[in-house]
């Protein structure tokens, strides 16, 4: 019940999740995060320290991962190390219409969520950013929506397996 942001994935160093863990004690709303990894531990006693709103998953079954991604408010994806090179995850949340709060790496990250139009992009290890960004998508609906909106119909044009194949196929001929 009630508007939570959302974050999934291995719980390890260059996911950022002790950012999010941090950042959720000033978001409006609850946090859950889903997975697990050799950090769940550490994550779940900041959580514990800092009286943070977060809820821990777990891994999720596919139907799972599926319902929190079309019940969560907002994605949240806060990678802090070049290691995150591009964000599937992203991508499947903004199928399912979800803006997204991600971190701007010079990576991928930013190819996949397109700061101001599929969500809001922040600096990495920033946790008072990350919770601005996400306060600021819980509490203009109009604004997320559109994210939403667009971060789906991207993925439908821009990710669309028949149009990452064909692409793929052309490199691969002018490479010829």
């Amino acid at each position: 019940g009630g508007p939570y942001v959302f974050a999934c994935g291995r719980h390890v160093y260059y996911k950022g999740l002790e950012h999010l863990v941090e950042a959720s004690t000033q978001v409006s709303a609850k946090v859950v995060v889903g997975g697990e990894g050799p950090l769940t531990p550490a994550l779940k006693l900041l959580a514990r320290r800092l009286r943070a709103n977060v809820e821990f998953t777990g891994v999720l079954a596919e139907r799972a991962l599926i319902d929190h991604l079309h019940a969560c408010s907002v994605f949240a994806f806060p990678s802090c190390e070049r290691s995150e090179a591009f964000g599937i995850a992203m991508l499947e949340a903004q199928a399912c219409a979800k803006p997204v709060v991600a971190t701007r790496l010079g990576t991928g990250v930013e190819y996949v969520n397109l700061d101001g139009q599929t969500g809001l992009n922040v600096a990495p290890r920033d946790a008072a950013a990350l919770a601005e960004a996400l306060n600021r998508l819980l509490q203009n609906k109009a604004m997320a929506a559109e994210f939403g909106d667009a971060g789906r119909e991207r993925v439908r044009r821009e990710f669309d397996v028949r149009t990452v194949a064909r692409r793929e196929l052309e490199l691969y001929r002018s490479l010829l």
